[in-house]
């Protein structure tokens, strides 16, 4: 009777783990992918005088901020990731409130849970507005 030899499958995140830790170590190109969109997204963000922002500005979103444009009609795959890697930026980030005069209370995730309000505020609510500079 002949054995047949069988491939013993070993799960991807046991191959990405260090060598020091028993791992093959290979690269994550899901996660390096991610961070090299990110990198892109960041720039969308932060340079606004750019080639690159005004391009990306003038054709997905011209009425409002990179932070707080939807998806769109008819979006390219490079756009597409480029929406997944500045959620990845949003969910790691904190906001830095300052003085409150651009932050909406009502429309930006400005705390790190959902603000509970005993009456609805206004839609032109700023955080500025609950902020007593006294105290």
């Amino acid at each position: 009777m002949k054995r047949s030899m069988k491939i013993h499958w070993i799960n991807w995140n046991k191959l990405c783990t260090l060598k020091k830790k028993g791992g093959m170590g290979f690269q994550d190109f899901h996660a390096f992918n991610l961070a090299m969109l990110a990198k892109q997204a960041w720039r969308l963000i932060h340079k606004n005088g750019s080639l690159f922002y005004m391009v990306y500005k003038a054709r997905y979103f011209p009425n409002t901020s990179f932070l707080d444009v939807e998806l769109g009609s008819n979006p390219s795959l490079v756009w597409r990731s480029l929406l997944v890697a500045r959620d990845i930026i949003h969910a790691g980030s904190r906001w830095k409130i300052g003085d409150g005069r651009k932050i909406s209370v009502a429309t930006h995730s400005w705390l790190p849970h959902s603000p509970v309000f005993l009456n609805a505020p206004s839609m032109d609510m700023k955080v500025y507005d609950l902020i007593d500079e006294e105290t």
